[in-house]
């Protein structure tokens, strides 16, 4: 173990950010919908949106879209750019592909010190023409992915920012990945605590971390536990699932008590189930499809959110009292409006249940495939690793 390693073991352990016991499959079976055709119609497991594919990239949003469908979504949805559509929409007849987004860049002229300067923006009738074909679609979407083969161009990033933004004004549950990230960082006001999560890999999270850092005049973090929980806290709470050899969850908000006090609300997972030693490409689209199923299951209902939230006062034994009263009150039922850094909580368990059943699929594929193993043999192994996990019938376990 090398001395970075110890650091993050040592500070997960640390009570400045308390670590859960990892959820048992009771409390994780909480956020499975049964299924019950008298009860449910399509659409009611869950529909999927993914934003991003463009010219260049078309392979991560069906991955991301194609998961959700195998981890039991009834419908995803592929927003993507013009040129793309056709491409994605040859992968699968699964997939609703609305080739939308737009690509291009505008040259402009901007003045600099006295001195005229060239620059690349956005085109704004492009963005403006496909926010009105999108944002309708939006409202129907139990959660969304953002990030997957998105690219860096500037129309694209625009688009993907307005719709990140709607999005989170309204509450639709967000997994924020990939080159989404990169628009986060551009904008590091557009989210806040709620139903985001954000999926950055060790680079992502050391650009994020140093990048915020900077431009608030704080001193680097040097582990990946801190990192992660760095940018929870001065993003005002969004989860973050740091990516690598374990998951590392972590959430940390400031908490409002019933007499008005803030108090820190410091909690991190550790998801180190074994997973596959062979990293190919599409495996991050892969989980960021699947924790936005978990997170459109767990918030389908009040009453769904709410017995999540019980649980959660059971794993908490060292919570403060009165984040212990919010959590009470969250369980009196859907009638109470859940406070936000509970439904960031809630959050964290459906990253959590993401990142284990992920990982559960690439050991599979792996053991099947070895050093052939690609992300769609992972999608393959996705439908039998929730039925192991979680059985459609309880006689099934």
């Amino acid at each position: 173990m090398d001395a970075n390693n110890e650091d993050d073991s040592a500070l997960a352990s640390s009570s400045s950010s308390q670590r859960w016991e990892s959820p048992g499959y009771e409390t994780l079976r909480l956020l499975v919908p049964e299924l019950d055709s008298s009860r449910y119609h399509k659409g009611q497991a869950g529909k999927i949106g993914v934003v991003g594919g463009c010219s260049e990239y078309t392979g991560a949003p069906y991955f991301a879209a194609m998961s959700a469908l195998r981890m039991g979504a009834d419908l995803a949805h592929v927003f993507c750019a013009e040129g793309a559509g056709q491409v994605i929409k040859s992968y699968s007849p699964e997939l609703i592909v609305h080739p939308y987004l737009r690509e291009g860049r505008k040259e402009v002229t901007v003045t600099v010190d006295g001195e005229a300067v060239h620059a690349v923006t956005y085109d704004e009738e492009a963005v403006f023409e496909a926010m009105e074909r999108v944002t309708p679609w939006l409202h129907r979407m139990d959660a969304l992915v953002v990030g997957p083969g998105l690219g860096r161009d500037p129309t694209m990033s625009e688009i993907a920012k307005r719709i990140i933004a709607f999005a989170h004004e309204r509450d639709v549950p967000l997994v924020i990945d990939a080159d989404g990230l990169r628009v986060l960082m551009e904008d590091q006001g557009l989210i806040r605590e709620g139903h985001v999560v954000l999926t950055p890999n060790k680079a992502e999270l050391d650009r994020f971390s140093a990048q915020i850092a900077r431009s608030r005049g704080d001193p680097p973090p040097t582990t990946t536990v801190a990192r992660a929980r760095y940018v929870t806290s001065q993003l005002d709470g969004p989860v973050v699932v740091a990516k690598g050899e374990a998951d590392i969850v972590a959430l940390d908000v400031i908490v409002e008590s019933t007499d008005g006090a803030a108090m820190p609300y410091r909690r991190h997972l550790v998801c180190d189930e074994p997973g596959s030693p062979r990293r190919c490409g599409g495996q991050g689209d892969v989980l960021a499809g699947a924790i936005a199923v978990f997170l459109a299951w767990a918030t389908r209902s009040k009453e769904a959110e709410c017995a999540v939230v019980r649980r959660l006062a059971d794993m908490d034994a060292d919570v403060d009292t009165d984040v212990e009263d919010l959590i009470a009150k969250a369980g009196e039922g859907p009638e109470f409006a859940l406070h936000p850094s509970l439904a960031s909580a809630v959050s964290v368990v459906a990253a959590y249940a993401g990142c284990l059943v992920t990982r559960v699929a690439a050991r599979a594929a792996f053991g099947r495939k070895r050093r052939s193993m690609l992300a769609t043999d992972v999608i393959e192994e996705l439908g039998d690793t929730m039925q192991r996990l979680f059985p459609v019938y309880a006689d099934e376990g």
